[in-house]
């Protein structure tokens, strides 16, 4: 594991294990997004819009930016049943927390901390996933009222497919361009981390996604659904975690797969 990565992702998700909520219409408990602003300020990144149930970043003014945008979505809000949110190094490699979504947040936000991805990758922290997606409509709504066309959306989430396997991070719900899948496939294959394919059709699985890594079980829907029915080409980029997501217990996590979860996160984006 690489240690430093590893501190400093860590670091982030203490902060933002914290409460969020929203009422459908806007966000009623901020604390978790006033603390990705702390992370965030004296970065590259600058907040190019906040509406009800998104925050949007962006290293550049949206109007600078020349062509189609990558979209990472990466929702904010807490499940209604979580009323305490932590987070805990418990020893033998292992987190145990909060973490549905607050582990996927902190791991963009580290990626965003290097300061290094394309100009044109846009990110967007979303409420209201738990229940309509709709932090995921009123961004890509935002972004078309830009004339900004969207190219691909990455969403960000925890999953419960791939703990078994030992998987680092999961590729899931596939509704995306070939051309799309097949750099992203093998930008996986490259890195050379542990990592399963879960497709949104068990009847219909790319052949250029290697057998070996495919769990044959359809990906639970998540905002893939809702940029799916906006006809932008989309999938999930998950973190593997063990427990009940939805409840005050909290799920396991590999700290070593944080890691590298972030490591791969930049190299798809990038």
């Amino acid at each position: 594991m690489n240690e430093q990565k590893f501190g400093n992702v860590y670091s982030i998700l203490k902060r933002v294990t914290c409460m969020c909520r929203d009422d459908g219409k806007r966000f009623t408990d901020t604390l978790r997004l006033d603390e990705i602003n702390q992370v965030l300020s004296g970065s590259v990144y600058r907040l190019a819009e906040q509406q009800g149930l998104f925050r949007l970043f962006a290293k550049r003014p949206l109007e600078e930016i020349k062509g189609p945008v990558v979209l990472v979505s990466s929702h904010v809000d807490c499940e209604a049943n979580i009323t305490k949110c932590f987070c805990e190094d418990i020893g033998g490699g292992l987190l145990k927390g909060t973490f549905d979504n607050a582990a996927t947040n902190a791991a963009i936000l580290s990626v965003m901390l290097d300061g290094d991805l394309p100009d044109n990758v846009v990110v967007s922290f979303t409420g209201d996933e738990e229940r309509g997606s709709k932090g995921a409509e009123e961004t890509v709504e935002y972004l078309r009222s830009k004339q900004l066309k969207i190219d691909l959306a990455v969403i960000l989430d925890v999953t419960d497919m791939g703990w078994e396997e030992g998987a680092d991070f999961t590729v899931e719900n596939n509704f995306w361009r070939d051309d799309q899948g097949k750099r992203i496939i093998e930008k996986a294959k490259k890195l050379g981390e542990r990592w399963r394919f879960v497709p949104e059709d068990t009847e219909d699985i790319p052949s250029y996604v290697p057998p070996e890594m495919v769990i044959h079980e359809e990906a639970w829907m998540d905002e893939t659904s809702e940029f799916y029915n906006l006809h932008i080409p989309c999938f999930s980029f998950c973190l593997p975690v063990n427990g009940n997501m939805h409840s005050n217990a909290g799920v396991l996590a590999r700290k070593d797969s944080l890691a590298k979860y972030c490591s791969a996160l930049k190299a798809i984006l990038s």
